[in-house]
């Protein structure tokens, strides 16, 4: 029915074809009615197109086996396998999601356990005046949700929030719009931010301040929190960082941790490596210092960061750094979202 009415929208201007009015009537009725049984859309995902002409054909072929009951009852559980697969791939999943200017890290396992690191948000260079603001989305509205809904998500079983930028958490809020968020993880730094707290108290979730140690269950295994070790002011480098070995591969997500904070890192866990590392502070030259880099032997570093920004991340000195240790860089500025999936083993792809 939908190809149909498509295709009558798109000769409307040439044709008149007004009796089919009443389809489109009775379609927007069955969204409407659809929408009425739970407060939140129902999410499937974006299905690839051979999962999407899968669908179509077995539609096809229900319409044509429609009075014979058996083969109809077996077809109809072939589609409701399709929607299941398609909003629950048998594949685990650590996406850096393309956000522009910001950090946001969705990693999901074959169980359907979810867990997203920092939200984005747009950052607002000098105050305006009531006359200058003007309504706008917020970003996580054109990035961050619309990624999550394609892969089938409505619900985080975690959230967390590596430090208080902007570009890191201002988009918690509009997040809670859209999915079910069951814990929220925070430094204690953090919490010394009203601002933060605030918006925090806002989301109405189970919030927990980690502690080193802590571990975050994904993937038959865990994120580990290595640092920040004691309270600090919610700024870069109090960022939580994460490590983890997901299928020998080790990965360790940074926040925008600088320089001070990688020196006690290297102090703290003198045996620390690494094969995949975010890079901190969207490659600033204040961060992924050459001692650091030494010290953790990545093979692979990820950079997020908008295309053209006011910053100039990932800085010159930075990249440098990287070549002169061979590291393979991907970054979203250039590549769009950076994708580890796979069932034991990862395969890296970039996501337009």
């Amino acid at each position: 029915m939908l190809p149909v009415l498509s295709l009558v929208f798109l000769l409307s201007p040439f044709l008149v074809i007004g009796q089919l009015n009443i389809f489109f009537e009775w379609l927007e009725a069955l969204i409407h009615w659809i929408a009425s049984i739970s407060s939140r859309p129902l999410v499937f995902g974006q299905p690839n197109l051979v999962l999407l002409f899968s669908l179509l054909f077995i539609l096809a072929l229900i319409y044509d086996f429609r009075k014979k009951k058996k083969i109809l009852f077996g077809l109809s559980l072939i589609v409701a396998l399709l929607f299941f697969i398609n909003k629950h791939p048998l594949q685990n999943e650590i996406t850096i999601v393309d956000i522009g200017q910001g950090d946001s890290i969705f990693l999901r396992d074959t169980r359907g356990r979810t867990i997203l690191i920092d939200t984005g948000g747009r950052v607002e260079i000098g105050k305006k005046e009531p006359w200058q603001e003007r309504i706008k989305k917020a970003n996580a509205e054109t990035t961050l949700i619309p990624y999550l809904k394609s892969r089938g998500v409505n619900q985080l079983d975690s959230l967390v929030l590596t430090h208080t930028d902007t570009d890191h958490m201002g988009d918690m809020l509009e997040l809670t719009k859209h999915f079910t968020i069951q814990k929220i993880y925070v430094s204690k730094g953090s919490m010394t931010q009203p601002d933060f707290v605030e918006k925090l108290q806002k989301m109405k979730a189970n919030i927990n301040v980690v502690e080193v140690g802590e571990r975050l269950p994904i993937f038959d295994s865990a994120l580990e929190v290595l640092y920040p070790f004691e309270q600090g002011d919610g700024g870069n480098n109090d960022s939580v960082v994460l490590y983890g070995e997901f299928f020998r591969t080790k990965f360790l997500f940074t926040g925008d941790l600088e320089i001070p904070g990688e020196e006690r890192i290297i102090n703290t866990y003198p045996n620390l490596k690494v094969d995949v590392l975010k890079a901190g502070h969207h490659g600033s030259k204040g961060s992924s210092s050459p001692e650091f880099l030494a010290h953790l032997e990545p093979k692979i570093a990820l950079i997020s960061a908008g295309k053209n920004n006011r910053y100039q991340h990932p800085h010159k000195e930075t990249m440098e750094r990287f070549s002169d240790r061979q590291i393979k860089i991907f970054r979203t500025d250039e590549q769009g979202a950076i994708r580890f999936r796979g069932w034991n083993s990862w395969k890296v792809e970039t996501v337009r």
